[in-house]
């Protein structure tokens, strides 16, 4: 009894607030700002929005590394280099493919050849549209969110953010009270 209270004890203590994240309709007015501006920029932020990868797996991601006719992206280069495979929206898909073929780039180069400084800035110019200081990451803590508010088991979006623990994806459970008062009622008694 006493090794489950310290095992709880011990995931309390590993959840940290996370309050770096945007709401769809926050994320639906970035991408907007960008699709007016540039096709890459939009593309670009469309990707981490939809895939939820860190900014230096998005700069490995090349033409080989798409499957279209599985929706899939492979991450070849992930953090502590692993290897996973992300789904991705039919649209989305053909936005890259429609994107690699007028770059004409070659299978093995990166899709985005940029620096992540300047991804950054880009993703800083975007979110100022909102009032918010938004960063690369901000769009993979809004994926993670989005997913676990949409019913997404946690063990999944372990795996499809290439978690290595269940601990550092847990801090994606929280909900703030609207959301919990929503679940609450709906919640027969």
């Amino acid at each position: 009894m006493t090794t489950v209270i310290a095992d709880k004890t011990h995931f309390r203590q590993s959840v940290k607030n996370i309050t770096d994240y945007l709401e769809k309709e926050q994320v639906d007015q970035v991408l907007a700002a960008a699709h007016r501006c540039s096709a890459r920029d939009y593309l670009m932020l469309r990707v981490l929005w939809r895939t939820g990868v860190r900014v230096n797996e998005l700069l490995t991601i090349t033409p080989g590394d798409i499957e279209p006719n599985n929706s899939v992206v492979n991450v070849t280069k992930a953090k502590g280099g692993k290897q996973r495979r992300v789904h991705l929206d039919v649209e989305t898909i053909k936005m890259l493919s429609e994107y690699v073929s007028a770059q004409q780039l070659p299978d093995d180069r990166p899709i985005f050849a940029l620096k992540q400084r300047q991804v950054r800035n880009i993703v800083k110019r975007y979110g100022s549209v909102i009032g918010k200081k938004v960063h690369p990451h901000t769009f993979r803590h809004s994926y993670a969110i989005h997913c676990v508010r949409n019913g997404w088991d946690i063990r999944r979006l372990q795996q499809v953010l290439g978690h290595s623990s269940l601990n550092v994806t847990a801090v994606y459970l929280q909900f703030n009270d609207s959301d919990i008062k929503e679940l609450y009622d709906r919640t027969p008694f």
